[in-house]
């Protein structure tokens, strides 16, 4: 499986906090199955309590653990970039990152309220030659108000990645319910873990995620949102959109 949405940076975000608790989680993704995971931290929090140089220092040391341990996991750059009005800019000059250096990022829509800047910055991204891959829509107010709207994204060559644990209900009935729905009617491209921990809620077991998919919509569909149409989007030849 590839996993394309995982805090496993030490000390940057509300993720692990420190390198044995992200070696934990990076040990327990594997066993789950997971080939390869990419490092998606919060831009803003890079930028505001470190740098990109940072990030990539701390990824290139976890890395040589992976590789010194011997598991059989492969791990890569991304970040989980938080929609602005300033997103495109960002994009620009390096603050914020695409997944694995392709023109696939991952960004997170505003949490709440529908600002009138979102439109506008998903289209310069696009405009810009990025495809934004988006961040747990069934956790997004402006998608669960309106599903309709995530459609007309998908539509203009978005992507959508639903995490794993909101279809096992770990984020409450209503999201798990909501979440089968997008699942079943084709606007969930993607699932990832979305883990912060290596135990307990948030944890990278993609697996569990795959398993409840598997049981909505049979296993090669299951399949397509945890290895191919991933591992596509991480090698930057997806053309599902």
């Amino acid at each position: 499986m590839y996993d394309i949405h995982a805090h496993i940076l030490p000390g940057i975000d509300d993720g692990p906090r420190n390198k044995n608790e992200s070696l934990e989680l990076i040990i327990e993704a594997s066993r789950s199955g997971v080939e390869t995971l990419i490092a998606t931290p919060h831009m803003k929090d890079v930028n505001e309590k470190r740098s990109v140089k940072y990030v990539r220092e701390l990824l290139k040391s976890l890395q040589k653990d992976v590789k010194e341990l011997k598991l059989n996991i492969s791990l890569k750059m991304g970040m989980e970039n938080h929609l602005t009005p300033n997103s495109p800019a960002m994009f620009e000059v390096g603050k914020s990152l695409p997944i694995n250096e392709t023109n696939f990022a991952l960004i997170e829509l505003p949490f709440f309220g529908y600002p009138n800047y979102v439109d506008d910055s998903l289209a310069q991204l696009q405009k810009n030659g990025i495809i934004p891959l988006l961040a747990h829509p069934e956790r997004i107010e402006l998608i669960q108000n309106n599903p309709a709207k995530l459609e007309q994204y998908v539509r203009k060559g978005m992507i959508s990645q639903v995490t794993a644990g909101s279809l096992t209900g770990q984020f409450g009935q209503e999201v798990k319910s909501f979440t089968e729905m997008l699942v079943t009617e084709g606007l969930a491209h993607v699932m990832a873990s979305d883990c912060h921990r290596p135990f307990g809620r948030r944890s990278p077991d993609l697996y569990v995620g795959y398993q409840a998919a598997a049981r909505l919509v049979g296993e090669a569909k299951a399949k397509m949102l945890v290895y191919d149409n991933p591992r596509s989007i991480i090698n930057g030849t997806y053309e599902g959109y």
